[in-house]
């Protein structure tokens, strides 16, 4: 059987390196693991990572990696402890980044949505989210369930 496991990279595309590099090490706390004058990397977890690309140098480069980018606001959601969300919330407050959204999903889970320096929509959830939705799915792909 063949399976997938999670997501192991996201990718947003910024115009500043620099600054959102700062922004996801300082604010977020997010560890910064390597650097590249094009990119860079950011543990979200013991087997996830964040990367960071500048959108313009990444357009000039020359890989054996096949090219991507995009432009525009890209978005990424980042899980946290569901007990943490005010802390969070709070934090970004105390660093000046308008919360521009706070969504109650269906599952009874929360998320806050705020910008990143480039314009990229972030949103920290209740860690619990996707399980929740997963235990959903699989109940509903048992033999005999329907869709």
């Amino acid at each position: 059987m063949t399976q997938i496991l999670r997501i192991a990279e996201a990718v947003l595309y910024v115009d500043d390196l620099s600054e959102a590099t700062q922004f996801y090490r300082d604010v977020l706390q997010l560890p910064l693991t390597a650097s590249f004058p094009d990119a860079s990397f950011l543990q979200t977890g013991p087997d996830s990572t964040l990367i960071l690309f500048d959108r313009q140098k990444l357009r000039n480069r020359e890989s054996m990696i096949p090219s991507h980018g995009a432009d525009g606001a890209g978005h990424v959601a980042l899980a946290v402890p569901e007990q943490e969300l005010t802390s969070w919330r709070q934090r970004l407050i105390d660093h000046g980044i308008t919360v521009e959204h706070e969504q109650i999903w269906p599952q009874g889970t929360q998320s806050v949505y705020f910008r990143d320096p480039a314009g990229n929509s972030v949103e920290l959830m209740d860690g619990s989210h996707y399980r929740m939705v997963w235990e959903a799915v699989k109940d509903e792909n048992e033999p005999g369930a329907e869709f």
